[in-house]
């Protein structure tokens, strides 16, 4: 019976995250939106002000890559569990190359912290490769 409960609190769940994504505002005005790529694209961008002709390259961008990551999601589009590690490596070098080109339509200052935003989540990702804290090795 608890798979039961399981599963009703993941639907409701989803309904929950659904109406909220529903909500969210669009095109928000502190950076550019990426799709699931947003909240990466907000990390990546966080502290720094894009002008209008930055935020379309930005777009440009994620759009050229877009198509490239969802070649690496199975045919239902949601991956079980983590992916293997040659995809892994496939992902991780569309975000290099696009990481790159996101570096290259900004200015001297803003790349600098760019670069920082990029260490930060290089840090979370390697965090988060480990586990929580209770079941680090």
């Amino acid at each position: 019976m608890s798979w039961i409960r399981m599963a009703i609190a993941g639907v409701a769940f989803l309904g929950v995250a659904s109406v909220a994504t529903a909500q969210a505002p669009q095109g928000a005005p502190d950076g550019p939106r990426m799709g699931r790529q947003g909240g990466m694209s907000k990390m990546l961008f966080n502290g720094i002000e894009l002008t209008d002709t930055q935020k379309a390259q930005v777009e440009q961008i994620s759009q050229k890559y877009k198509g490239q990551r969802e070649a690496l999601r199975p045919a239902g589009g949601q991956m079980q569990g983590p992916p293997d590690d040659a995809t892994r490596a496939k992902m991780d070098a569309i975000r290099t190359q696009a990481n790159a080109e996101y570096r290259a339509i900004l200015n001297a200052d803003q790349q600098k912290i760019f670069d920082q935003n990029v260490a930060e989540m290089k840090v979370r990702m390697e965090q988060r490769k480990k586990g929580p804290p209770g079941q680090r090795a």
